[in-house]
């Protein structure tokens, strides 16, 4: 099993390159610079944790000549918001920041969703590298363009479509990651098996055990599959027009709404909420007739395998109304015409838009 790979995302607007593997960020410095080569300034986007953790391992590898300015933010999903970016395009602004230079997204989710928003509406776009810290950032977040930032009324309700130069998914980064996080990570993995390849829900199933010991080669072609995975849909639907980029939201209508409900605070972590979405969008698929009784209990019992919740017993502690979760619901980006669309599943490998369901049966799907 190779320790190192190159995936290539050939947009036709915005082709680039995401490269998975174990050390491969001073490997690959001629091809991080070549993405970038008329930058004379790099704006380095991190965390309070990252920056103690991992960001002299990037400013190594960053030439003298070029002018470097970090930006460091606290920790966590609260930080995702319109506040972050206007103190960052001051930063920015401040700085002379031209269309040449380049942002080095350093960190999770929240990083690389903020750094990629923060490029795309400055000076209409400048160049912009992700270097994902969490398996969750490195299997979905930094790959296919997405980017946002929170408002009141939902998740990522404030957004643009903006493709990196590079992605940089080094292995080295996930060592450092606490149980919780990483273990958060494989929701979304677990998600593009039941979406799209059956057999690599089997092989998730199987090797469990090691990957959540971070066995790195396992782990290598976890990420390297997953990304495949994306790729496909990024490349029928860069833009969500046609619904067929929609089904990579599986869970997350249930997972969003979640997350609101309980503040964007770490008592529940975006994988944690994509995990419990998952299982009621099996349910609500169950109660509906499309999905087996059997394979509902597969699917529910490979996040068990993973330590990942799979219902509201999770949160019991703040007592979460299904009131509330159907309401939050309401503001889901994936709606169209005042229907609330759900992404669900007939069996392993095959999952749909679907948007004719009662509120009762929604309601049933919610425990």
């Amino acid at each position: 099993m190779k320790n190192n790979y190159s995936i290539k995302v050939p947009l036709k607007n915005s082709p680039y390159e995401i490269i998975v593997g174990k050390n491969v960020i001073e490997k690959n410095k001629k091809k991080i610079f070549s993405a970038i080569k008329d930058a004379q300034k790099i704006f380095i986007i991190t965390d309070t944790v990252i920056r103690k953790l991992h960001l002299k391992k990037i400013i190594k590898i960053i030439p003298k000549k070029i002018f470097v300015k970090t930006f460091v933010i606290s920790s966590g999903e609260k930080m995702k918001d319109i506040k972050t970016i206007n103190k960052l395009i001051s930063f920015l602004l401040k700085n002379n920041v031209s269309r040449n230079d380049a942002i080095f997204a350093v960190g999770g989710g929240v990083i690389g969703d903020i750094s990629g928003f923060l490029a795309s509406i400055t000076l209409r776009g400048v160049n912009l590298i992700h270097f994902p810290t969490t398996l969750l950032a490195q299997v979905d977040s930094s790959v296919g363009g997405k980017t946002g930032v929170n408002s009141s009324y939902g998740k990522n309700l404030i957004g643009t479509f903006y493709q990196p130069n590079l992605v940089i998914c080094d292995t080295i980064f996930l060592s450092t990651l606490p149980k919780r996080e990483l273990t958060a990570g494989y929701a979304e993995v677990i998600k593009y098996s039941i979406i799209y390849d059956k057999i690599f829900f089997n092989w998730l199933n199987k090797n469990s055990k090691g990957l959540l010991k971070l066995d790195n080669l396992k782990v290598i072609k976890t990420i390297k599959r997953s990304v495949e995975i994306k790729k496909e849909f990024v490349l029928k639907d860069e833009k969500d027009i046609n619904n067929k980029r929609a089904l990579l939201n599986f869970g997350h209508t249930f997972a969003h709404s979640l997350e609101n409900c309980t503040k964007y605070s770490k008592i529940l972590l975006h994988g944690e909420a994509v995990a419990i979405g998952i299982c009621m969008a099996c349910k609500l698929s169950h109660i509906l007739g499309f999905l087996s009784l059997n394979n509902y209990f597969k699917i529910k019992n490979t996040f068990i395998k993973f330590e990942l919740p799979f219902d509201l017993s999770f949160l019991k502690r703040i007592n979460i109304k299904k009131k509330e979760i159907v309401k939050n619901m309401i503001y889901d980006k994936k709606n169209l015409k005042g229907k609330i669309n759900f992404i669900l599943c007939k069996d392993v490998g095959s999952a749909f838009v679907y948007n004719k369901i009662k509120k009762e049966f929604i309601n049933k799907s919610i425990s």
